[in-house]
């Protein structure tokens, strides 16, 4: 089975094509905007890399947050055309999930950590348990200090929150605090692709019609909508 991964949770995408256990390739790249104009033709040059097609694909595998708001309906919105263009299925992967997967076999607790802007991250903490990776969090937004209070041991920081945020974490876990090297912080397009497989595997196909990204918080452009509506009642009450 052949399954194309596409990971847009942060400013740098990961683009990953798998044949069961067997990376064929794998592409990163950064954007300082946004994907919306060379998404496609990194997806393209990835299949040429490797002498293949679109249409050689089994199914895809989409990274569906958190993360940056708009990268994450950009890629969403890319896997969704190929799918739907296809006829091929689509699944979803939590961005944290797929970042933690880097760091299995850690002997020590994984958090995972994205930047969420607002002095906040996207996170969440898991053990490797009879060889699997378990997730002992809910998915937080949440600030670094009460992020930390859930910390009681040596622990492994992963991710671009990790990097961010890495001189604070160290002046409150002290030699708790471990970080991964820079390559497993990276959003991975293959490891999406991966644990995509194994949903495709067992048939656990989305909806592409209503799948919808991960958030677990109103973006911007909510927030604005939301205060000018308050503002707007306030005006007629007074």
């Amino acid at each position: 089975m052949k399954v194309l991964g596409v990971d847009t949770s942060t400013m740098t995408a990961g683009i990953g094509i798998v044949e069961e256990d067997e990376v064929l390739v794998e592409v990163k790249f950064s954007v300082k905007i946004t994907y919306s104009e060379i998404l496609l033709s990194c997806i393209d040059q990835a299949l040429k890399n490797v002498s293949l097609k679109i249409d050689d694909m089994d199914g895809f595998a989409i990274s569906i947050g958190p993360g940056s708001f708009t990268s994450l309906r950009i890629g969403l919105s890319t896997l969704k055309g190929l799918s739907f263009a296809t006829g091929k299925p689509l699944v979803s992967v939590l961005s944290l999930d797929a970042l933690a997967y880097l760091s299995l076999y850690c002997q020590y607790p994984v958090v995972t950590m994205l930047d969420a802007k607002k002095n906040q991250v996207y996170a969440a903490i898991y053990e490797t348990k009879d060889g699997e990776l378990k997730r002992q969090s809910d998915y937080l937004v949440i600030g670094v200090e009460d992020l930390v209070k859930r910390i009681s041991h040596k622990t492994l920081f992963v991710g671009s929150g990790a990097k961010l945020y890495q001189k604070k974490l160290i002046e409150l876990l002290k030699d708790k605090a471990y970080f991964s090297q820079a390559e497993r912080s990276l959003p991975s397009g293959a490891t999406v692709a991966f644990l995509g497989s194994k949903k495709l595997i067992l048939g656990q196909f989305e909806d592409i019609v209503n799948l919808e990204p991960l958030y677990l918080r109103k973006s911007e452009a909510e927030l604005k909508f939301r205060n000018v509506l308050i503002s707007r009642h306030r005006n007629r009450e007074s």
